[in-house]
């Protein structure tokens, strides 16, 4: 019943809606069904649910294994999860380069994501040394090594 629409019915109504409002959740009810569009989307088998004492529990089969040990896991999951990081990470220093001298917070906003992600992203690019920080903490900014 939890792959076809249904009611939801939250153990904690009031701690459901904090998360709600404060944007953790985009709503209950839909969570299960989500999962399967996505597993079904990336070519993985939709996850088994099953009851136990009152509870609900998910079992996700991973994808059998080729020669390493996360191989078959690691070409499919990661392959898309890497491949939307580095998306992230070349739009960014594209927007350093033309923007010199943004912070995190201008940066952030830009991408509409987390300053902890834009620090993510920011790490790798300073690791590849595309980019370098000048300047104070305080009023410093970043700009593409030339």
């Amino acid at each position: 019943m939890l792959y076809h629409t249904h009611e939801s019915k939250p153990w904690n109504p009031w701690i459901a809606k904090v998360f709600y409002r404060r944007g953790l959740i985009e709503t209950w009810g839909r969570g299960t069904l989500k999962i399967a569009n996505l597993m079904k989307a990336a070519g993985l088998p939709v996850p088994t649910l099953h009851e136990n004492t009152g509870n609900v529990v998910m079992t996700f089969k991973l994808p059998e294994q080729r020669g390493g040990v996360n191989e078959g896991v690691n070409e499919g999951v990661n392959e898309g999860v890497n491949e939307g990081v580095n998306e992230g990470v070349n739009a960014l220093f594209a927007l350093i380069s033309q923007h010199q001298g943004m912070r995190v917070p201008a940066l952030a906003e830009a991408f509409k994501t987390s300053p902890k992600n834009i620090e993510r992203w920011l790490s790798q690019l300073r690791k590849a040394g595309q980019i370098e920080f000048i300047g104070s903490p305080k009023t410093g900014g970043y700009y593409p090594i030339q």
